[in-house]
């Protein structure tokens, strides 16, 4: 076996050089403090052995534990450090394996060249630690970090391997390694066939050996994930996989003659076993009842909740089954797939777009040189031995299915939001993208070198790359002075009632008052900006998740009767007995809260129930019932919940709940809130700060908006759309306030002060799709305003005037005034309440913007009316269908073949609006309602191609999308 070093002093110096330099860079620019997004939900579980959101990162969770107990100053600030050590880690690994992977390709022979390997090493090393997605992860409360260094690790083992094949305990460790990452985030997912590749390409006998050891372990975990699961298919799917590894394993054996390597057979699901073993500080945590405690994983059901979420289409469990299953023959099959509706991108398109836009975001981070050496390792594979075009080979795939892999399955979007939520994946891909810039740019200049030694002076201006870096990427990755988060959540809860309830929306205002309750409040007095600061009085409840079972598990342990006792001394020490506020709140139980939907949903209209924003709302209003006499409610709202308006008074960056319904909102608070928000505004854009931190822009613009839908709610016109314009001074291309203000102005006429602010917010945000599309209709609205006013000039003379009111609907909707147009449809059906072809547009109306409910009277009013048309019992037949309401469908169904006839019958059997009923025995009867008439012999044209009959009666109006 080879056991010999590879690495020298020098990859050792350039490894600590580089993890030196970048560490002092990030502890200088680490957040002082809390930031926004999902920072304060990190800190708390963190800082409280807890349990953050799904997948429940629990050894980021638990390393972030262990590191905040050194006594380094406020824990906020040390969680920042720790994911500064981590990335530093992730740098100097790859200045180490850079400085090595040169001098084994044989680049710079000559002694006296050797420097330029440590300067190509060190420079691209360090211009991946200023990179912008790199460098922002850095400095916060984040898991991208560690997830850079365990990629670090992982791909050094790798590298190790390569130079060692025989050595099965380097692969078995890299096995350990990312199964330990795993414990971390799950895009670790995404490299996992690279050891299968350096296996099959180096090491070509052991490969049957490594391939028959890998489906062992992945069936011991599979099955393990089934029997968790409680899901027959997933049950189903484990078994069959099992008979199959162990056909394989015995047929194996059979052709081997029995010569099988059962020690790695028996090593690799041991390592792999004992890499996921992270996944047990969860139960462990949660059991503790930590202030964070996401998915009450000291259940089972919990437990198996947080490890099944992906960071890919659908639940683990879904995607096994789509993909393992369809193998197993456990996949149940299922309608396939609609087509893409107008607008939507399919996958190529997706690869498209992000392909472009992502090479423009390492060209910002590593310039255009870098891009060049890129490629240039591609022609550097092509004058080298089996092993180091291997590797070559295997960190370009790496790099593609980091890159573009997970993008592309996640419909990645090019605008900045888009952006900025796909940003931090990418540390470890601008890690595989510097080690590849590495070999390109070694062999380049080695090239030049060779052909002219003088050249071999341009190496010296690499170290101008990280430089640039620095200077392009300082002001929106430095954290250094950003204050925002710990504003956020000072100023929203230092003068509220002691023991208010506070609601949560937004990730932000959920996420950083409960940091400074649970994480700022007990920190020593000389670790706080404000020694005083203590809110442990509060209750955080979370508006997003109220009424789900796991969350009101843990939410009733923090705050009622049934709050557990500290088990033992280990708990005592986490001081779970004075984490929360001693006198217990009312909160229902899981069970109480469908009881508390279903009983709201009696008396709400039916189109209302569908909305997630209904069993929220019920349960929040329950919660504020039984609690408004002995609490004060503040909230922060992520999405409206209107019955909160009747109540609502301005406080600050929230909003209060009166213990009564307001007629109208005080005159004195409206003033009073006005006069807030001028001083604030004015304390945020003076802050140099401000104009960098995306994340500080979007979420107190968010929290302006709240106030201004308010106002909007009231009819308070004037107010909302000076709250809204305030909104857009901290945050211009806040897509949601322009929407609204511009309708707003409309509606006083104003059809050019909006114009201005789309080509603002679009200077900033430029790949905006959505905000591209309302700029179009802005200026559309300013063009038809003298025909929309014309055409109700005419309807106001000539109400009943069909064609009118058509033409006025269609205007409306065009420039997305579907309240208005909506307001037309309504009118229009009560005044023609027996005029088939007004009843016609009003279904087929409401069909096209999904509201189905509402276009269940006209339709059905419809078929008394002309009884006799086949197609209006068509139209009733997709209404009840989007419906759901499959007996009701198949009676209008039959009685549309009835009354149309064998033309019919072909139309609906062969109409992809009713796809995924097609396989249903009762969907196939229709058939055959008077004779045994096969569907199979031709296919006549679906709804949507039969032609459009004179707009006189309304005919045209019958086609509908599928929902």
């Amino acid at each position: 076996m080879n056991k010999r070093r590879i690495f020298s002093r020098a990859d050792w110096l350039c490894g600590l050089g580089a993890f030196l330099v970048s560490l002092a860079v990030y502890v200088y620019t680490a957040a002082p403090n809390v930031t926004l997004l999902d920072s304060g939900e990190f800190l708390v579980a963190a800082g409280h052995f807890g349990v953050p959101h799904p997948t429940g990162y629990p050894l980021w969770t638990l390393t972030s534990w262990l590191f905040q107990l050194l006594p380094l100053g406020n824990m906020a600030w040390e969680v920042a450090v720790w994911s500064g050590v981590c990335t530093a880690g992730a740098v100097g690994i790859a200045a180490m394996m850079g400085n090595n992977i040169l001098r084994w390709m044989g680049f710079f022979g000559e002694p006296r060249q050797r420097w330029a390997n440590i300067v190509i090493s060190c420079s691209f090393a360090l211009t991946l630690a200023f990179s912008f997605s790199v460098w922002s992860q850095a400095v916060i409360a984040e898991v991208y970090g560690l997830h850079a260094l365990m990629t670090a690790v992982f791909l050094l083992l790798l590298y190790r391997w390569v130079h060692g094949p025989q050595r099965d305990s380097l692969m078995i460790g890299a096995f350990f390694v990312l199964a330990l990452s795993f414990g971390n985030h799950h895009l670790t997912l995404v490299l996992s066939p690279l050891p299968f590749l350096l296996i099959l390409l180096l090491r070509r006998r052991a490969f049957w050996d490594w391939l028959l050891a890998a489906m062992v372990t992945a069936l011991l975990v599979y099955l393990g994930f089934a029997i968790l699961s409680g899901d027959v298919l997933v049950l189903k799917t484990a078994i069959r996989l099992a008979y199959c590894v162990a056909f394989g394993g015995a047929f194996l054996l059979w052709k081997r003659r029995l010569r099988i390597r059962i020690k790695l057979i028996a090593f690799l699901p041991f390592a792999v076993i004992a890499g996921l073993l992270s996944y047990a500080y969860m139960p462990l945590a949660s059991s503790t009842n930590p202030p964070m405690n996401w998915s009450y994983a000291r259940e089972p059901q919990g437990f198996f909740y947080s490890v099944n979420r992906s960071q890919y289409q659908g639940p683990l469990t879904e995607q096994s089954i789509k993909t393992l299953g369809r193998f197993m023959g456990t996949y149940p099959g299922g309608p396939s797939k609609p087509r893409a509706a107008e607008g939507e991108r399919s996958k190529r398109e997706v690869l498209v777009e992000w392909a472009g836009f992502f090479w423009l975001q390492l060209n910002r981070s590593f310039t255009p040189f870098s891009i060049i050496f890129y490629f240039c390792s591609i022609l550097a594979a092509l004058r080298l031995s089996l092993n180091r075009r291997t590797w070559i080979y295997l960190l370009h795939i790496a790099f593609v299915l980091a890159a573009f892999l997970q993008p592309i399955l996640d419909g990645a979007v090019i605008d900045a939001a888009g952006w900025w939520l796909q940003m931090p994946y990418h540390t470890y891909t601008n890690l595989i993208f510097a080690l590849l810039c590495v070999m390109g740019g070694g062999y380049l200049l080695d090239a030049l070198t060779r052909k002219r030694a003088k050249l071999l002076w341009i190496t010296a201006l690499l170290p101008l790359m990280p430089l640039y870096g620095f200077v392009v990427n300082f002001s929106e990755a430095s954290q250094r002075n950003h204050w925002f988060g710990w504003m956020f959540g000072y100023d929203m809860l230092k003068d509220l009632p002691k023991g208010s309830i506070v609601i949560g929306g937004s990730d932000p205002g959920r996420f950083v008052p409960t940091y400074m309750i649970f994480g700022e409040s007990p920190q020593p007095a000389a670790l706080k900006r404000d020694p005083g600061f203590d809110r442990r009085d509060l209750y955080i409840i979370t508006q997003n998740a109220l009424g789900e079972s796991n969350y009101m598990k843990y939410l009733r342990d923090h705050y009622t009767t049934a709050r557990p006792k500290p088990k033992n001394a280990f708990e005592k020490w986490l001081g779970r007995e004075n984490t929360y506020p001693q006198t217990p709140i009312i909160l229902p139980s899981p069970e109480e809260c469908d009881v508390i939907t279903k009983e709201t949903a009696k008396d709400a209209p039916e189109e209302s129930k569908a909305d997630y924003a209904f069993e929220v709302g019920a349960v929040l209003k329950w919660i504020w019932e039984k609690n408004k006499d002995k609490h004060d409610f503040f909230i922060e709202e992520s999405f409206p919940i209107t019955w909160t308006y009747d109540y609502a008074i301005p406080h600050g960056l929230v909003y209060q709940l009166s213990k009564t319904k307001l007629d109208r909102i005080p005159p004195e608070a409206v003033t009073r809130d006005f006069a807030f928000w001028k001083d604030y505004k004015a304390k945020l854009l003076n802050d140099p700060a401000y104009a960098s931190d995306y994340d500080a822009q979007r979420s107190f613009s968010k929290l302006r908006q709240t106030m201004g839908n308010i106002y909007k709610y009231r009819k308070m016109n004037d107010e909302a759309i000076r709250a809204y314009f305030e909104a857009l001074e901290l945050w211009p291309e806040n897509i949601e306030v322009i929407a609204t203000l511009t309708r707003l102005l409309w509606d006083k006429g104003d059809f050019d002060t909006s114009i201005p602010l789309f080509q603002k917010a679009l200077e900033k945000d430029y790949n905006n799709l959505p905000l591209w599309r309302l700029a179009i209709m802005a200026e559309e609205r300013k063009k038809t305003e003298g025909e929309i006013q014309g055409l109700k000039d005419t309807l106001s003379q000539q109400p009943r005037n069909r064609e009118i009111i058509d033409k006025l609907i269609e205007l409306y909707s065009r420039v997305g005034e579907s309240e208005k147009a909506e307001a037309i449809v309504k009118k229009g059906t009560n005044d023609l309440a027996d005029d088939p072809a007004m009843l016609r547009i009003a279904v087929t109306y409401y069909g096209v913007n999904d509201k189905w409910q509402d276009a269940l009277a006209p339709a059905e009013r419809l078929i008394k009316v002309e009884p006799t048309n086949a197609q209006n019992w068509l139209l009733l037949a997709r209404v009840y269908y989007s419906l759901n309401k499959k007996k009701e469908f198949y009676e209008t169904a039959r009685k549309a073949i009835e009354i149309g006839g064998v033309s019919m019958r072909e139309q609906i059997l062969n109409d992809d609006f009713f796809k995924s009923w097609r396989d249903e025995p009762e969907f196939q009867n229709l058939a055959q309602p008077g004779g045994n008439i096969s569907p199979g012999g031709g296919v006549p044209p679906s709804s949507k191609d039969q032609p459009a009959t004179s707009s006189t009666d309304g005919q045209e109006h019958m086609m509908l999308r599928s929902p």
